[in-house]
């Protein structure tokens, strides 16, 4: 059967040809348009687009010169490379753009152990009305048996605290990353990737909590029990059923339970039901500070068209198997969230890894731009990967065996989860 010219035009696209440059130019384009409003640092700093322009041309001056020494046959560099340049740079920009109340969220869990322990109100009372200056007074909202190990942590002293949270977090999704895939040169780029940055600087639990979901093909119990931190994470033991792995789900299942029956008698049938109280306050707290929703998608669209995509997401992602079908699970979790931040993506990397290396960049540039609605150009392009082959990272190898694509951080023709035993 004869190729379509778009897959054709895909392919001379992905291939890293001359066509790469047009991806290029794209990320160019977006990098200045989504940032034109912004400045480093934040307030009264150097405009972000003279800012990343400087650091891309000493950039490039620098890979350009390394490149006629270390490849003199091929001294230019190529799409992939270039776009790969414009990423990093727009990544440590934007990075320094978030510096302000560092530890937000952890600040969050440490208020509401302190108020566990104090006997006081833990969930939100009433609806809110106007965006909190102080940003550890968001609304807590994990459940009940979460409450416990906050109330430990804020025992400690507070920086004690903070640093221990910072360094399991690192700790644990760094070996995540690794687990997934990432080689270990690879991490230090990870660390600066503005969504695993944004989790680490606020604290927030779902950096740690990624472990859960990486360790899914070999401790699939996790993925039940990381819907105790945030639910829609609950959706990736899905897998679990589609897989057919009944033990690895009763078994997870059962370890929820058992949390939930012995930290009862410590928090209290109430704490339940204040629980629940607090999640309706707080879809009726969105309606009035549309900031709550982050970028989740029924902030901009309404709740029949964020309901059919949540669906749709998860249905194509059980139409897959294996590593492909654990991959897109986590991708679907990230459209059925309905509040979303930065780091709400990290669920996304391992079906980021299945494309191609000039469209993983181009991902990667799209991400590492300050967050917002035009986020969800990664996620489509991610979800678009599903269902045309020319757009993931195994076709590489169809057209050239045993060629590894440059600056992909997998072998050519691996995915995901590269250690594990699955289809």
């Amino acid at each position: 059967m004869e190729n379509s010219p778009l897959s054709d035009r895909l392919r001379r696209l992905s291939s890293g040809a001359s066509g790469g440059w047009v991806i290029v130019g794209i990320l160019v384009g977006y990098i200045l348009l989504v940032t034109r409003s912004w400045s480093v640092p934040i307030g009264p700093g150097v405009a972000y687009g003279t800012a990343w322009i400087a650091v891309v041309a000493a950039a490039i001056l620098v890979a350009s010169l390394a490149s006629r020494r270390l490849r003199p046959a091929a001294p230019k560099l190529r799409p992939v490379e270039t776009a790969a340049i414009l990423a990093i740079a727009a990544m440590v920009l934007t990075d320094l753009t978030l510096t302000y109340q560092p530890l937000r969220d952890l600040g969050i869990y440490l208020k509401a152990g302190h108020h566990f322990l104090a006997g006081t109100p833990v969930y939100l009372q009433a609806a809110m009305t106007e965006r909190p200056a102080d940003l550890t007074n968001y609304p807590f909202l994990y459940p009940p048996p979460t409450l416990p190990a906050f109330a430990v942590l804020s025992m400690l002293p507070e920086p004690l605290a903070q640093a221990l949270w910072v360094g399991c977090s690192l700790g644990l999704v760094l070996l995540a990353f690794r687990v997934i895939g990432l080689p270990d040169r690879w991490l230090v780029f990870a660390a600066l990737w503005p969504p695993l940055f944004q989790g680490l600087w606020v604290g927030n639990v779902a950096v740690p909590a990624l472990a859960l979901f990486a360790a899914g093909p070999w401790l699939g119990g996790g993925l039940v029990a990381g819907g105790v931190f945030k639910s829609y994470t609950g959706i990736a033991a899905l897998w679990l059923v589609r897989e057919r792995r009944w033990s690895q789900l009763i078994s997870g299942v059962a370890a929820v339970t058992v949390l939930a029956l012995l930290t009862l008698p410590l928090v209290g049938a109430g704490a339940w039901q204040a629980w629940i109280e607090a999640l309706r306050l707080y879809q009726l707290s969105q309606q009035n500070v549309s900031e709550l929703f982050g970028f989740g998608l029924p902030r901009f669209v309404p709740l029949w068209a964020f309901v059919a995509l949540a669906a749709a997401s998860i249905l194509a992602a059980l139409s897959a198997t294996g590593r492909e079908g654990l991959a897109r699970l986590g991708t679907a979790t990230v459209v059925a969230s309905p509040s979303l931040w930065g780091h709400g993506l990290l669920m996304a990397v391992p079906s980021m890894l299945n494309l191609r290396a000039v469209w993983l960049w181009l991902a990667i540039g799209i991400t590492s731009a300050p967050d917002g609605l035009q986020w969800w150009w990664a996620v489509g392009l991610i979800a678009a990967s599903w269902f045309v082959p020319e757009l993931r990272h195994q076709a590489a190898a169809a057209d050239e065996p045993d060629a590894d694509e440059p600056l992909h951080p997998l072998r050519a023709g691996v995915g995901p989860w590269p250690e594990a035993d699955l289809r």
